[in-house]
């Protein structure tokens, strides 16, 4: 006998089998509320997405580029600078 989850998946299932993040889990990985999202599509800003219907995807790869733009470098303090 199938379990219901077989025979319904997720959105998120359903997005990880073309590759993508659906918008709930990209939001959790990034750590801000889907209405975050909502406003860097707005605004151009976050990983280049997909809208399927009424649907958006995340595309792994862009949210993989994405991630790799955000990282800083390390900066070091000189030490006549440091506040005690």
């Amino acid at each position: 006998m199938q379990q219901n989850s077989d025979l319904n998946p997720s959105m998120a299932d359903l997005a990880r089998a073309v590759n993508c993040f659906d918008e709930h889990s990209f939001a959790t990985l990034a750590g801000v509320k889907v209405s975050t999202l909502d406003a860097w599509r707005k605004r151009g800003k976050g990983p280049e997405y997909v809208l399927l219907g009424c649907n958006y995807l995340y595309p792994i790869e862009a949210v993989q580029k994405h991630i790799s733009s955000c990282v800083r470098s390390r900066t070091t303090v000189p030490p006549h600078r440091v506040l005690m």
